[in-house]
């Protein structure tokens, strides 16, 4: 064979084992829109024969989807696991079941997709295979997962640590697939990222509401039921700068005479701001408008009412005209996952309607946890006013009870208070509702 001829096949035959050894195109990258990347949307399917859309809330779509992977893998056989692993299978999947009644679900808090899982996000709240790694091995280690494999489908999880544990639980590593779901994107008005709304302190917290709450009190006097009627809302714009407003009508119902009463009007600025992952700072300065009637029927009918939320006594002061400001700090996570802490202080400068400049310093702290989609609250406020025309200003303390029902998404937000005033041997005390919508 001649050189040339020679060099020539070389030639062919090294292109060709560079063709053979060329690299493998990398395969696609996994994605859904769905809740799980193997049964897709079929737990909302079943539940409730649609689809899912953005109007449905995002924690029902995964408390939904939990529901059905665990009464699916419980109707699977078990014949042919042995003893060990039919144990672990029955303890994992009980894990399962009170990860599902504790409801706090993480959320997508860094990856581009819209849906994606995320094993454990910023505040702490890890998935569902997250938790039952954790319950086996500790936080710890959960971590070390969360810090390579954050946003991973489990197939698509490299880890060593991870295959072993999965193979003592007695699930196979497609169920561990189907349990875990993928999660959206956290809302700029995420009510769990922010706390519920109280009952007794005051209603500018920094969040956009509309608010409706009527209260009865019932002091055993007999001679009629004061209903107080507060309105109050409250537009937040995306800088976390906004305005509200708030005013109170009181109607004497049940009485011989009837009578009714206007508040005082209070409207300003508001300011909420992120302090950190868990935490909301909230600084409001207002106006207090000389609207609250200063005739004697209806300055006593303000004044019986006025105990009933201490953070707002000012506006049943007659006829004051002066300013407010506040302050509230809101931390998330308090104490446990579903406990929120909210302190509250103020100062109000007022002069009523003939008297001389009055200062009213107020404060008060709310405790809130949330068992699924019901918060329970315990709050205690007071300040410092007139209670009626010929007293003098001193202190009031009042300790209310709520209940609340919040989703976690925008929306209306029914509550239940019951709120005692602490002066005056407990003689009184004020049952109220509201109405009240976030967005």
């Amino acid at each position: 064979m001649s050189p040339s001829r020679h060099l020539a096949v070389s030639a062919i035959l090294l292109m060709a084992a560079l063709l053979a050894c060329e690299t493998p195109p990398a395969p696609a990258r996994l994605h859904t829109d769905s809740v799980n990347l193997v049964l897709g949307d079929e737990s909302f399917q079943e539940r409730f024969g649609r689809a899912p859309t953005e109007e449905d809330e995002e924690e029902l779509r995964i408390r939904v989807h939990l529901e059905y992977v665990l009464e699916r893998l419980r109707r699977r056989s078990t014949a042919e696991l042995s003893p060990a692993a039919r144990e672990a299978r029955a303890r994992s999947l009980e894990r399962l079941e009170a990860y599902v009644r504790r409801g706090q679900f993480p959320r997508n808090d860094g990856h581009p997709d819209a849906r994606r899982p995320t094993f454990i996000d910023s505040r702490g709240r890890i998935c569902a295979v997250g938790y039952l790694f954790e319950q086996e091995l500790g936080r710890e280690a959960a971590a070390a997962i969360a810090s390579g494999y954050k946003y991973a489908f489990i197939r698509e999880m490299d880890s060593p640590v991870l295959t072993q544990w999965a193979a003592t639980t007695g699930l196979e590593l497609e169920e561990l697939e189907m349990i875990q779901p993928t999660y959206s994107t956290p809302s700029a008005d995420d009510e769990e990222e922010y706390g519920p709304r109280f009952s007794l302190l005051d209603p500018v917290d920094g969040r956009g509401h509309l608010s409706l709450a009527p209260g009865f009190l019932f002091d055993g006097r007999g001679d009629g039921v004061p209903v107080r009627l507060d309105l109050s809302t409250a537009f937040m714009g995306g800088c976390g700068l906004g305005a509200y407003a708030a005013v109170s009508l009181t109607k004497l119902t049940g009485a011989a005479r009837s009578a009714s009463a206007l508040s005082n009007l209070d409207v300003g600025m508001a300011w909420g701001r992120s302090l950190f992952s868990d935490g909301w700072l909230v600084l409001r300065g207002g106006l207090l408008l000389p609207t609250g009637d200063e005739d004697e029927v209806g300055s006593s009918l303000n004044a019986s009412v006025a105990a009933k939320r201490p953070s707002q006594a000012v506006l049943f002061q007659p006829g004051a005209f002066g300013g407010r400001l506040g302050t509230s700090v809101i931390l998330g996570r308090a104490f446990c996952s579903s406990c929120t802490l909210r302190l509250e202080a103020g100062l109000d400068g007022y002069s009523p309607f003939s008297k001389a400049l009055q200062f009213s310093p107020r404060w008060g702290a709310g405790f809130a946890y949330r068992y699924q989609y019901l918060v329970a609250m315990l709050e205690v406020a007071g300040t410092r006013y007139a209670e009626s025309l010929s007293s003098r200003s001193r202190l009031h303390h009042s300790i209310g009870f709520a209940l609340r029902r919040a989703t976690g998404q925008a929306g209306f937000q029914p509550g239940l208070s019951l709120s005692v005033p602490l002066e005056g041997r407990l003689q009184r005390w004020f049952l109220g509702f509201d109405v009240t919508m976030r967005y």
